[in-house]
C-alpha cells in the first residue's frame, strides 16, 4: 500500500453480504453474539479492496439514505458538444455526423492540435506567408494551419476559396481525388459479384474431379467392416473360394492402383492465376528509402479517421474532424434518482444536481496524541519529499486524536463502535475512551468568532498557545467519558490502541513442529494496523413535503445515518 498514513476509508454498503444462516436452536445471547461477529467488516478481507473509498470519491442518495460508489450508480448522456466552437449538437444527429463536428473545426493530424484557417498568398519569393483569417481581402486561397507543429494542408495540396464552410469544401477535393478511385472500386466488387457464381461452378467441377480420383485410386470401401473376419487376408481368402471370381476379375484386383493426377483444365476445375505487380509499389520503396521511417505514418494517425485509413506516409494525412464531448449525469442504480446532474449549458461546469458523500457524511480524521516531529507545512517545502514511513511497535500502548466533523446543519450525536481486537492475522486492542457524544451543526465560520463562548479565557490560552507553538495543554490527560477538544463542528475523543505481534512471542519448550511455520504466512498488507469503527449518527430535522418544501409548522422528525469506516494508523514492525 502506498498511501500515507494515517488515512481513513469508507465502506460502500453495494457490497455487504447477508449474515450466515442460524441452524438450531441458540439462545438470544449467542445469536447476536454471532450476528455482530457476522456484520464486522474485516479491512483484510480480500473483498474490502472493492469497497473502500476516499469521501471525496463518494456521492450520497438521500433517497435510500446510503452513500454511492462508482459501481453503485450509472452514467447517462445529458448532451454532445464540440470543445471547438462550443456548439451544442442533437443527439438525432450525433450518430449521422459520425460523433464529429460538422463545423469548420478540424484538428491537426500530426500533433491533434486544434487549426485554424489562415490567408495563403504565394508572393514572387519562394517563401510562404501565413496570415490570421481576415487580415488581408487580397488573398484568393486559404489552408488550414496548426499553429504548434507548422504542419498546414498545403502538405496534401488542398486550399479552400473562402475561410468558412470548410467541411464542405474538403469533401469536394476528397471527391475529386479518390472518387474515380472509389468508383473504380465499386465497379470491380460489381464484377467480383458477377462472377460469384462461375467461381462456384469452377469450384464444383474441382471437387468431382478430386472426388473420381480418389474413387479409382484409393481401395474400394469395406462392406464386412462388422464381420470378425474383417481382414484383408481373410476376406481375400474366402472370396477366392466361394466368390467365383473370374481370372480377369482377379487380375484386375490383384493389380497395383493408378496414382492420383492433377487437375488439367477448366473442365476438370483447375483456373490459373498471374501475380501482376501491384501498381505503385515501386514508388512507395522509393518514396520510404527518402523518407525513413520517422515520415511513415503511425497506427494511431491512421485511425483517427475514415480518410486516413490507407495513408501510409505522413504528408499524405488529411484533416481530423474535432470528435464530439459529452456531459455526463449520474444516477442512482437503485432509485434511479439524479445524483449528480450538469446544467444544459456548453461551458458551464456548473451541476443542477450535485449530491457530495462530504456534504451529507460526517467526516472523521485521525492524528497522533504526541507527534514525534513537528508536520512541516507543504508551501515551504521547495520540492516534494517522500514522507518516512510511520510504524509502530507491538505491545506498546498508542493514542490517537481522533476528529469527527459534521457538514449538516443540525447538531448530531454520534456513537462509534469497533471491536475489542482488530480482525485479520495479527489482533491489536482497541478502546475509545468516549464512545458517545454530540457534535455541533455546521454553519458561517464568523459565527464561533461572533459567539460570547468565544471570548473565554480557554480560548484565548488556545489561540496564544497556537501563534506561539507553546502547549497550552499543560499536563492535562485522557479521561475515560470526556471528550479531548470540541469547537464549532467538530468533536474529538482519544483512542487507545495496542499493536499486536506479527510473530508469536517463543516458547518455552519448543514444539518441533513450530519450525515449520515461517513468516509466509502473513499476506503482503497484513502488517498494516487498520481499525473498523462503525459510526452512527442521530438527529432531528425538519421534515420536508412530497415537493421538497419544508415544513416548519409540523415536528420534528428523527434521521440516523450509519456506515462503516477504516482508519489506517500505521505499520506494524
Amino acid at each position: 500500500m502506498t498511501t500515507a498514513f494515517p488515512y481513513v476509508r469508507y465502506a460502500c454498503p453495494c457490497t455487504e453480504t447477508a449474515a450466515p444462516p442460524l441452524l438450531g436452536k441458540r439462545s438470544s445471547q449467542d445469536v447476536e453474539v454471532e450476528q455482530d461477529e457476522g456484520l464486522t467488516f474485516n479491512p483484510h478481507d480480500q473483498r474490502a479492496n472493492f469497497s473502500l473509498y476516499p469521501l471525496d470519491q463518494l456521492l450520497f442518495c438521500d433517497e435510500c439514505n446510503h452513500t454511492r460508489c462508482p459501481k453503485c450508480w450509472t452514467d447517462e448522456m445529458i448532451y454532445w458538444y464540440c470543445p471547438h466552437c462550443q456548439f451544442d449538437v442533437p443527439s438525432s444527429s450525433v450518430k449521422s455526423d459520425g460523433n464529429r463536428c460538422v463545423r469548420s473545426c478540424y484538428n491537426c493530424p500530426v500533433c491533434s492540435a486544434i487549426l485554424q484557417p489562415s490567408a495563403y498568398t504565394r508572393p514572387s519569393s519562394s517563401s510562404t506567408h501565413l496570415r490570421p483569417d481576415g487580415a488581408s481581402s487580397s488573398s484568393d486561397s486559404y489552408i488550414l494551419h496548426c499553429q504548434y507543429c507548422d504542419w498546414s494542408t498545403l502538405e496534401i495540396d488542398v486550399k479552400f476559396s473562402k475561410p468558412s464552410r470548410i467541411t464542405e469544401q474538403l469533401q469536394k477535393a476528397w471527391k475529386a481525388r479518390y472518387g474515380a478511385k472509389e468508383d473504380k472500386d465499386e465497379e470491380d466488387k460489381k464484377h467480383h459479384e458477377s462472377s460469384a457464381s462461375q467461381h462456384d461452378a469452377t469450384f464444383a467441377n474441382l471437387q468431382k474431379f478430386y472426388k473420381d480420383q480418389l474413387s479409382e485410386s484409393g481401395d474400394q470401401p469395406n462392406m464386412y467392416s462388422n464381420s470378425p473376419y474383417s481382414s484383408p487376408a481373410n476376406l481375400a481368402r474366402i472370396m477366392n473360394l466361394y466368390g467365383g471370381l473370374s481370372y480377369n476379375a482377379l487380375k484386375k484386383t490383384r493389380e497395383k492402383p493408378q496414382p492420383m493426377r492433377e487437375a488439367g483444365g477448366l473442365p476438370e476445375g483447375l483456373v490459373t492465376y498471374t501475380e501482376d505487380g501491384i501498381p505503385g509499389e515501386e514508388e512507395m520503396k522509393d518514396k520510404l528509402k527518402t523518407l525513413g521511417l520517422e515520415g511513415t505514418a503511425s497506427e494511431e494517425q491512421r485511425l483517427t479517421t475514415p480518410h486516413n485509413y490507407d495513408t501510409r506516409f505522413q504528408d499524405e494525412l488529411w484533416p481530423i474532424a474535432t470528435p464530439l464531448r459529452v456531459r455526463r449525469g449520474k444516477r442512482c442504480r437503485t432509485c434511479r434518482q439524479f445524483l449528480a446532474r450538469p446544467e444544459h449549458k456548453v461551458g458551464s461546469m456548473r451541476y443542477k444536481i450535485r449530491l457530495l458523500a462530504l456534504n451529507y457524511v460526517q467526516r472523521l480524521s485521525i492524528s497522533p496524541l504526541q507527534p514525534t516531529a513537528p508536520r512541516q507545512n507543504p508551501s515551504f517545502q521547495l520540492r516534494p519529499e517522500t514522507l518516512p514511513e510511520v510504524k509502530v511497535h507491538p505491545h506498546q500502548t498508542q493514542q490517537y486524536v481522533l476528529t469527527v466533523r459534521n457538514p449538516i446543519f443540525e447538531t448530531v450525536k454520534v456513537t462509534l463502535a469497533t471491536p475489542a481486537t482488530t480482525p485479520g492475522k495479527v489482533a491489536s486492542k482497541v478502546t475509545i475512551l468516549c464512545p458517545s457524544f454530540t457534535v455541533g451543526p455546521a454553519g458561517d465560520m464568523w459565527d464561533e468568532a461572533l459567539s460570547a463562548s468565544t471570548a473565554s479565557d480557554g480560548s484565548r490560552r488556545a489561540a496564544m498557545a497556537s501563534l506561539t507553538g507553546s502547549s497550552a495543554e499543560g499536563d492535562r490527560q485522557p479521561e475515560a467519558g470526556k471528550v479531548w477538544e470540541r469547537s464549532r463542528n467538530t468533536t474529538s475523543v482519544i483512542l487507545e490502541v495496542v499493536p499486536g505481534a506479527l510473530k508469536p512471542p517463543p516458547k518455552i519448550v519448543p514444539d518441533p513442529k513450530d519450525n515449520d511455520q515461517k513468516d509466509e504466512d502473513l499476506a503482503e498488507d497484513d502488517d498494516i494496523l487498520e481499525i473498523p469503527i462503525y459510526v452512527r449518527a442521530e438527529w432531528e430535522a425538519v421534515p420536508h413535503d412530497a415537493a421538497g418544501h419544508a415544513d416548519h409548522k409540523g415536528e420534528r422528525e428523527s434521521r440516523e445515518f450509519a456506515y462503516w469506516c477504516v482508519l489506517g494508523v500505521a505499520r506494524i514492525a
